[in-house]
């Protein structure tokens, strides 16, 4: 045997494993690695298991549990990074990995394209599309705010919607950057979906918001899991994410990006004031339409009641007719009287008893015969009076300008209500009543055109 081989140190395994991890370990400590990542596993352990390639090599990774809380990028299978950890052996398996301690992207080229790839893929499966778009609510009671609770961004909101239309707020607080965020974004808008079940109503409206930074500040609003939440809410969501030029896949699947998140405050409500506003004026509207309306009618009853004489008059001539034929009829009667009185006394000496009671009956008939021909020529000028005031009657209808407007046509007034006839009486965007035949009156602004 081979003396040199023969004086070699005998190990174990164990002892020969544990002087090459001592080996590395001394002679490389902390390094840069440049890769792509690829298998990626994250078991209930909280560790993180990855692979780092590139075109020739691999070398595995590990991020313990404690240290994956505080990285700003969340490491995603496909995304070119650049780690930085201790190279270590693993003794179990005899193999070399090393322990991460920070990843950040190598470029802002390589989370364009890991972003670009995913906006790819979501919006081929319809979570941008505008069908699924929920409205707004016009005002809403109970407002839910998924931000920090700490900064600028949510005093900002509070303090916007206040002034604008005091509504109830509630606050969600989540981290807005690093690993945690996209998980406790997404647990925030489901939760919100819940309060009820607690006695807290569920919002109306919730505004997602964040303030402004880089691209790796505001990666976890590009997460697939806080998309996907936002795309299954049934709450209307407004995103805020950043300044208006920074634009993350949350904005692309709200209901309505905001460009800061002072302005999703001013989305979310009206300004009070300007509600009183509206609502005084449309209440200063309707009093002056029922008045005109009221006016017009006025007008419209006293040209009607002109049309027609007056009672009096229609009756005047019936009435003087009347009473000339009743002095007519009282002083024949009184003449038939003293001609029967003077006749009475030249005679009664005479005349017996039966004779002139034969010339009362013959007298009495001759009265009743005069009253009976009078009444009936008074019933037949009454009848005959009935006929010819029914036929004005009928023949005023007939001309009226109702039976006009049945038939289709319309009555164009200006604002004192006078009739136009036409176009030349009428100047450019003055104001015009349209009536009807159900007397309902259109107020339109004239738009002449051509009028030469």
């Amino acid at each position: 045997m081979n003396s040199k081989i023969k004086n070699t140190l005998e190990l174990s395994v164990s002892e020969l494993s544990l002087s090459i991890k001592n080996l590395i370990e001394d002679n490389f400590g902390y390094v840069r690695v440049k890769g792509e990542i690829g298998r990626v596993s994250m078991p209930a352990s909280g560790h993180i298991y990855l692979d780092l390639k590139d075109k020739e090599s691999v070398i595995s990774g590990i991020i313990w549990k404690g240290s994956a809380s505080g990285f700003e990028i969340k490491p995603e299978e496909g995304l070119e990074v650049i780690c930085t950890g201790k190279v270590t052996t693993y003794k179990g398996q005899s193999k070399y990995q090393i322990i991460i301690d920070n990843i950040e992207p190598a470029g802002l080229g390589a989370l364009m394209a890991l972003l670009e790839k995913r906006k790819k893929t979501l919006a081929d499966e319809g979570l941008f599309s505008k069908e699924f778009k929920k409205n707004i609510p016009f005002l809403p009671n109970v407002i839910g705010v998924v931000t920090s609770p700490s900064g600028s961004v949510i005093r900002d909101i509070i303090h916007r919607i206040n002034d604008r239309f005091p509504s109830r707020i509630i606050v969600w607080p989540v981290r807005v950057q690093g690993e945690t965020c996209p998980d406790e974004v997404a647990d925030a808008i489901d939760g919100f979906h819940l309060l009820e079940q607690s006695g807290i109503p569920n919002p109306d409206l919730i505004i997602v918001a964040r303030g402004g930074g880089s691209v790796e500040d505001l990666w976890g609003f590009n997460d697939e899991k806080v998309v996907r939440s936002v795309f299954r809410s049934k709450i209307p969501i407004i995103s805020a994410i950043g300044h208006e030029t920074d634009n993350t896949l949350i904005d692309l699947v709200a209901d309505l990006r905001a460009p800061t998140p002072t302005a999703a405050a001013e989305k979310s409500v009206p300004v009070k004031n300007d509600l009183i506003d509206a609502i005084d004026d449309l209440e200063s509207r309707f009093k002056n339409s029922i008045l005109r309306n009221f006016q017009y009618k006025k007008t419209q009853s006293k040209k009607i009641l002109k049309s027609f004489p007056e009672i009096t008059n229609i009756l005047e001539n019936p009435f003087q007719k009347i009473d000339n034929l009743s002095s007519r009829l009282i002083f024949s009667l009184k003449s038939s009287i003293n001609i029967f009185d003077e006749k009475f006394l030249s005679i009664s000496k005479t005349l017996r008893l039966s004779l002139l009671s034969d010339k009362f009956s013959r007298l009495d008939e001759k009265v009743s015969s005069n009253y009976k021909s009078f009444e009936t020529k008074f019933s037949y000028y009454l009848k005959n009076f009935k006929n010819r005031l029914n036929l004005s009657s009928g023949i005023l209808n007939a001309l009226s300008h109702e039976k006009v407007l049945k038939r289709g046509f319309a009555m164009v007034k200006d604002d004192n209500f006078s009739l136009i006839r036409s176009s030349k009486d009428v100047k450019n965007n003055q104001s015009l009543n349209i009536q009807f035949s159900n007397n309902d009156l259109l107020i339109v602004k004239a738009n002449l055109k051509n009028k030469d």
